[in-house]
């Protein structure tokens, strides 16, 4: 019982080693030198990497980051509750068509702009095409368009965040079984 909670001490120490090096170059100083762990060549050179451990961990968040943004408007913003709450309309059954990949702007800039083409499984029912005429903000040349802005200040729609600085639009024309979707992201 006594070696196994040496041993688990040693791992916990060992660990602690780890996250100090990898965070507080001079945690792993002060830690080692008190536990006596690594020989003294191994800890300078490890001190001496770790600031570049840090720029390395610096530069995998601001990537990290980038990467679920992008993936959460590609995929957040063409579910239908989504859109059935930022629009107040419920839409028939769909599918996304393209994502607009070609288009897609280079990861971790301030805006992405992204378009959507999607598809209704079936073709909709004149009751849903007045319930667009009572929702949507625009109908002109048998298209019909809603828009919506939200964050910096601005109050956001059901189940979205007022910390995200978003422009949603969609356009769906009558008699077409395809429709699009961009959101613009800051």
């Amino acid at each position: 019982m006594i070696m196994r909670k040496q041993t688990l001490n040693q791992i916990l120490k060992i660990i602690s080693l780890i996250l100090s090096w990898a965070t507080l170059s001079p945690l792993l100083l002060i830690l080692d030198g008190r536990w006596k762990l690594l020989p003294k060549w191994l800890r300078i050179v490890l001190f001496v990497l770790s600031p570049m451990m840090l720029v390395v961990m610096a530069v995998a968040a601001f990537w990290g980051y980038g990467y679920y943004s992008e993936h959460y408007i590609q995929h957040h913003f063409v579910r239908r509750k989504v859109v059935e709450n930022i629009t107040g309309v419920r839409l028939p059954r769909y599918k996304v068509i393209d994502r607009g990949d070609e288009e897609r702007p280079v990861r971790c800039f301030p805006d992405h702009t992204y378009d959507f083409t999607l598809e209704f499984k079936k073709m909709p029912d004149e009751a849903f095409y007045e319930k667009l005429d009572e929702h949507f903000n625009c109908f002109e040349s048998g298209k019909y368009s809603y828009s919506a802005i939200w964050g910096n200040g601005l109050e956001a729609p059901k189940g979205e965040s007022d910390k995200d600085d978003i422009s949603f639009s969609i356009d769906i024309e009558r008699g077409s079984k395809t429709f699009h979707i961009r959101v613009i992201g800051w």
